[in-house]
């Protein structure tokens, strides 16, 4: 196997590993995300309703 062969292997692996780790990331703060921003909004329409 060339050293090229290696390190296009390794660069690709690398690539996959960011691209699995922002998605991975992305999907757990989604969620609390949209769990935190319903409180200020429910609070909102509280206020305007009042």
């Amino acid at each position: 196997m060339s050293s090229q062969s290696q390190f296009t292997r390794t660069l690709v692996a690398m690539a996959a590993a960011l691209v699995m780790s922002t998605v991975a990331v992305g999907a757990a703060v989604g969620p609390a995300q949209a769990v935190a921003a319903h409180p200020v909004s429910n609070m909102i329409s509280a206020n305007f309703n009042a």
